[in-house]
């Protein structure tokens, strides 16, 4: 009888010290800065991720404006994402002062940014810059409309508002009319940095979606207007080719994805050198086949290594256009890792963070059933600033020998490595980035 009772105290005892204990907290991950990987994008890759890494009971909460909180369980344990909007510039701040473990950011750090984040590391190494998707805007017209490329500064004086007649661009005379999508913040950032440059919105007919205004450009002759890559044309429209001081370049999946086209830009995350287990989890789970199926999901454009088709090539010396008549551009430009003007880089690697990641995919790729025993062509283009001629091709021939030596010790057969100096520059010498867009190095499959 005793013994009853004091088995009985003892579980009320045991019942309300446990409900007295405090919650067991949670683990974070705090990611923060830009809006436009915050809005959908880390989100549903943070959501992917915590479902393949068996979390559970994932939900998805809005304590506040400006920041998203996905808590899930695992084991019992919880653990809670924290995914902060609001720009690059905060984001990468707060990863310097510890409030964040991850920086989101539609840019590298600048040169002010690198020099707070010096203990960070090396942010240049793959090992801290993961570039998770691409960005783009297609300028849209009206299939009617004649004009098939333009350059940063006409794209500045027809969306500023100062050329107001498409005579002025060398179409027919006609007022200019232009559209734009209210809810495509990530567009306007794109068109403020790459071509507004200060200059304000002209006048414009405000869509509430990309489709409306698609709907609107093909319904008007004289109309122009702005979308993300990846919306539909329709019939009644079609993209322009748009020129940075190089060759004028038109959205195709390809070019976009080698970041040829002028009007494309990467979306970043950046760690510290001491990254906790979780958030380099999932960082690099972002990168890989699972977080990038979760990009395009997102509506962004995953960094994915999916040959376009076949099409002739009207550009670029002959040697080159025949060297690869019978063979399809892979959608990569391996690019190198040097400091532009603006930016700070430290040469952890001869390729930057991406290329070093294009070529494991090149080697997965290549390894996949119907790809064993092709072989690839490899293409090394330089820039003008190597001084003269000879030394830009001297300077391509070196990198494309630098990357065929690379693929081939990956086990990838390397038929030609061929530099063709200047060739189809990309960027004009007025670009600070000129010598890092054009000193890259294409990759054919044959």
């Amino acid at each position: 009888m005793v013994r009853a009772a004091v088995s009985s105290l003892l579980f009320w005892f045991v019942l309300v010290f446990a409900a007295a204990a405090p919650a067991q907290e949670a683990e974070r991950v705090r990611i923060s800065g830009s809006n436009t990987l915050a809005h959908a994008l880390v989100p549903t890759v943070a959501q992917a991720w915590l479902r393949d890494i068996g979390y559970r009971d994932i939900q998805v909460r809005t304590p506040r404006a400006a920041l998203t909180e996905i808590h899930a369980s695992r084991d019992g344990q919880p653990l809670v994402v924290e995914i902060a909007a609001s720009d690059s510039a905060l984001g990468f701040a707060d990863l310097v002062e510890g409030r964040a473990q991850i920086a989101m950011m539609a840019r590298r750090p600048n040169a002010a940014e690198i020099d707070a984040g010096w203990q960070l590391g090396d942010l240049a190494s793959q090992d801290q810059e993961f570039v998770v998707a691409l960005d783009g805007v297609a300028v849209v017209v009206n299939r009617a409309n004649p004009i098939a490329r333009l350059d940063l500064e006409q794209l500045r004086a027809l969306f500023s508002g100062r050329s107001r007649d498409w005579r002025e661009l060398g179409a027919a005379a006609g007022e200019v009319h232009l559209h734009l999508d209210a809810n495509a913040g990530a567009v306007r950032d794109l068109m403020n940095d790459k071509v507004m440059r200060g200059a304000a919105f002209g006048e414009a007919q405000v869509h509430g979606d990309a489709r409306a205004l698609v709907a609107a450009v093909a319904a008007d002759a004289f109309a122009v207007g702005l979308i993300p890559i990846g919306e539909s044309y329709g019939p009644g429209t079609r993209p322009v080719a748009v020129s940075d001081g190089g060759r004028a370049i038109a959205p195709t999946r390809t070019d976009v994805l080698s970041e040829d086209y002028p009007l494309s830009r990467r979306l970043y995350l950046y760690g510290g050198q001491i990254m906790g287990a979780l958030s380099r989890s999932f960082a690099l789970y972002a990168m890989g086949r699972g977080g990038q199926r979760a990009v395009a999901q997102a509506g962004h454009v995953a960094v994915t290594l999916v040959p376009g088709r076949e099409r002739p090539l009207t550009l670029g010396p002959l040697e080159y256009r025949q060297m690869v008549e019978r063979a399809v551009r892979l959608p990569l430009s391996l690019r190198f890792n040097f400091a532009g003007s603006g930016e700070a880089a430290v040469a952890a690697s001869v390729y930057d963070s991406r290329a070093v990641r294009d070529l494991d995919r090149l080697r997965s790729f290549m390894r996949l059933p119907p790809n064993r025993g092709r072989s690839v062509l490899v293409v090394g283009f330089a820039d003008a600033s190597a001084g003269s001629p000879m030394a830009s091709m001297m300077m391509s021939n070196d990198r494309a020998d630098l990357v065929a030596q690379e693929l081939v010790s990956r086990g990838i057969k390397v038929q030609v490595a061929r530099g063709m100096g200047t060739a189809l520059a990309v960027a004009g010498p007025r670009d600070p980035l000129a010598r890092y867009r054009n000193e890259r190095v294409e990759v054919w499959l044959l």
